[in-house]
C-alpha cells in the first residue's frame, strides 16, 4: 500500500451507511488519512464539534501508536475509549489510515468493534 493513496469517497458513504445502519447510537464517523487530516466524516448532530474531536484524537492516536510500536507491542490495529456518555473506536488499516466511530451506546461496543473491524478491511481491500 502506498501512503497517501486516497479512496474514492463513494466507498466510504457505502461503509458509513453499513456501520450506522448496524450499530445503534452511531454519532459520528470519520475518516482520517495518512496526515492526520479529515478525508471524510459523518456527523448525526450538526452541533458535533468535528474539528475538537479530531483535533484531540488525532493526538491520542499519535500517542497510542508510538506508545503500542515503542513497547515491542507492534503495530495499534484498534484504539477504544469508553467514557460516561459514549464509545469511540478507531480501526487503523493501511498502514496509515483510520475509521473511527462515534457511538452513544455503550452495549454495542462489541458490534461497533465487529463492523469497524468488517469496514476497514472492506476499504484497504478497495485501496488495492
Amino acid at each position: 500500500m502506498r501512503s497517501g493513496m486516497i479512496m474514492p469517497e463513494t466507498r466510504f458513504r457505502e461503509v458509513m451507511q453499513q456501520v450506522r445502519s448496524n450499530v445503534a447510537g452511531t454519532q459520528a464517523l470519520v475518516l482520517i488519512g495518512p496526515d492526520g487530516t479529515v478525508l471524510d466524516h459523518f456527523a448525526a448532530d450538526p452541533a458535533f464539534d468535528l474539528d475538537g474531536f479530531i483535533h484531540e484524537h488525532a493526538m491520542l492516536l499519535r500517542i497510542a501508536r508510538s506508545t503500542s510500536e515503542d513497547t515491542g507491542s507492534g503495530n495499534l490495529s484498534e484504539h477504544i475509549s469508553v467514557s460516561e456518555h459514549s464509545i469511540v473506536v478507531a480501526r487503523c488499516f493501511g498502514s496509515d489510515f483510520y475509521l473511527v466511530l462515534v457511538s452513544d451506546t455503550q452495549d454495542q461496543i462489541g458490534r461497533a468493534r465487529y463492523e469497524m473491524k468488517r469496514a476497514a478491511w472492506y476499504l484497504e481491500r478497495t485501496m488495492r
